[in-house]
């Protein structure tokens, strides 16, 4: 048995050698026998002739040998050429009694084994033909330098003299350059498999990598094409009690949960719902919807989408971010209730506080200068507490369900003018200064709510503008919208906090680290109002140079 070691897949043959052993020598054979019997009908003593039959033995040898378990090897070894080798000995040896005869025409047969050379793919086993086909034509050469054949037989022994190495060499060499041929384009189609093959592994192992992390996030995932056929869905909604309660699918469930608004009570259309959402190409961010039927446990869940788009614009599948945020509203809700509760127990005594205050202010004048700045100075504070409670009510009501608001045909400009007139005292006490421009500007819109909106913007910009700086307000307007921008060359805020300013309760960490008062809700309750209106406020700031807020509502909200 061979001990050779097997070569790597890209060198082994594409036709294997058992394969091309049996083909080639079973065909050498079967034209060898045909040839046989013919010649036994014309020339019997030169098949009945030992050298014929030694050559015919051989050639049966050649032919048994790609049968035996030996020639089940993977790759083409030196050892095999021993084949076609014997096939040419044979003609060797019948030919030594009928050279220059009959047997002429028959080693053109040899061009098979010939064949067999150059499937080896090694241009050295070609050197091995030389001595093959020499041998071959040796007898004939001997004769004719003897003189031994008529000239007519020397003429076409000549003949076959020339021929038979040429064609021989070509065969040999034809099927070398086809070997060759195969073996490169094998070559290529193994490494391109290999390719693919590692590119699928990695394919693979990304897809696999990206599925145990989304599984270990606690929130939901799905990924869907962009027909709505599901792609993924993560551990987190698989396995998900509500989605599998009684056995049913959770995908199926998904799809058809009924789903509640902030109320918890009005049912979200079915246009209006995530799938149908995100399969028109929408994007959402944190919407917060309500499962579970009205009167029952519901959870709260908050929900984003996006589409996903290749570099060239294809879109290629849908994401939907699913997160379970009962625990967290439910905070919400207990710490607003609790900031209702105390706001309230608060405004009852304030109010109180306020009504004596007023009635002993209507008495100053029989109390000493002294006792009157006492007085002053209590109003200005219960006033402050009263705007604070009122701030935290309000902070409480618009969490959970929108701010109402009452519209009536009021000028915009006249209510900045009022807020500029009363603070321009305290503008002055820390010598900013304080102005309003633009004319009157009607619309219909809330005006208390507005004038809250103007108030608490002016209000900002004071506290945060250094002595020497400057506040200007600006009132305008077009034929769609009212216009209010509020301007100031104060600390400004730093491009990180900007994003988060219009959260309850958030302060920059310019404010925080200043002694400036504040709770951080002038800025959420602008932003309530504005939206009430249907308008928008947007907000530009840069740390060292000042801020500006515009403010823009519908002119007929």
């Amino acid at each position: 048995m061979s001990t050779a070691v097997d070569p790597p897949t890209t060198m082994r043959p594409l036709l294997s050698p058992r394969f091309t052993g049996r083909l080639l020598q079973t065909t050498f054979f079967l034209l060898f026998l045909i040839a046989t019997l013919l010649l036994l009908a014309i020339s019997p003593e030169v098949v009945m002739s030992a050298p014929y039959g030694v050559g015919f033995a051989l050639i049966v040898l050649s032919t048994i040998v790609p049968y035996l378990p030996v020639f089940d090897d993977t790759a083409y070894r030196p050892w095999m050429l021993a084949m076609p080798i014997a096939d040419f000995l044979a003609f060797v040896s019948l030919r030594l009694e009928a050279t220059g005869g009959v047997t002429n025409p028959m080693i053109m047969m040899l061009m098979i084994p010939a064949a067999w050379f150059g499937l080896a793919a090694s241009r050295r086993t070609l050197l091995l033909m030389v001595p093959a086909v020499l041998a071959v034509v040796t007898p004939d050469i001997a004769l004719i330098i003897a003189g031994g054949l008529t000239d007519t037989m020397a003429e076409r022994t000549i003949v076959v003299i020339v021929v038979f190495p040429a064609v021989a060499f070509f065969a040999a060499a034809a099927a070398l350059a086809m070997a060759e041929l195969i073996g490169s384009r094998q070559a290529s189609l193994i490494e391109e498999q290999h390719r693919r093959s590692e590119a699928a592994h990695e394919t693979e192992r990304a897809r696999t990598l990206l599925s145990e992390v989304l599984d270990s996030l606690d929130a939901g995932i799905v990924v869907m094409s962009p027909t709505g056929d599901l792609l993924l869905m993560n551990r987190a909604l698989r396995d998900s009690p509500v989605l599998t309660s009684r056995g049913r699918d959770p995908w199926e469930t998904f799809q058809s949960v009924p789903t509640f608004g902030m109320d918890r009570v009005t049912e979200i259309s079915v246009e209006d719902r995530m799938l149908n959402r995100v399969s028109r190409g929408e994007y959402t961010t944190d919407q917060l919807i309500w499962i579970g039927d009205p009167g029952t446990r519901q959870r709260a869940i908050s929900v984003s989408s996006c589409a996903v788009r290749t570099k060239a614009d294809e879109h290629i599948a849908n994401v939907i971010l699913v997160s379970d945020v009962t625990d967290l509203i439910e905070a919400i809700d207990a710490k607003d209730a609790f900031i209702g509760t105390v706001s309230h127990e608060l405004r009852t005594p304030l109010t109180t506080l306020a009504g004596f205050l007023e009635i002993i202010m209507e008495r100053s004048d029989q109390f000493d200068p002294e006792v009157v700045s006492w007085l002053g100075v209590m109003e200005r504070n219960i006033r402050r507490q009263q705007l604070l409670v009122h701030d935290l009510l309000l902070a409480a009501s618009t969490r959970s369900t929108s701010l109402s608001v009452s519209r009536s045909r009021t000028d915009l400009g006249m209510i900045a003018r009022d807020v500029v007139a009363a603070l321009r005292p305290e503008a002055e006490e820390k010598g900013v200064s304080l102005d309003v421009v633009g004319g009157p500007v009607e619309g219909r819109f809330d005006p208390l709510r507005m004038a809250q909106v103007a108030e608490n913007l002016v209000t900002n910009a004071v506290r945060y503008t250094p002595a020497g700086g400057s506040v200007s307000v600006s009132v305008s307007g077009d034929a769609d919208h009212l216009h209010l921008v509020v301007s100031d060359t104060g600390v400004g805020i730093a491009p990180e906090d900007q994003e988060r300013l219009f959260e309850q309760f958030f302060r920059a960490a310019q404010a925080r680290a200043s002694a400036i008062r504040g709770i951080g809700l002038g800025l959420a309750i602008v932003k309530a109002i504005v939206d009430a209106h249907g308008g928008e406020v947007a907000l530009e700031s840069e740390p060292g140079r000042g801020t500006t807020v515009t403010v823009c509502i519908p002119h007929s909200a």
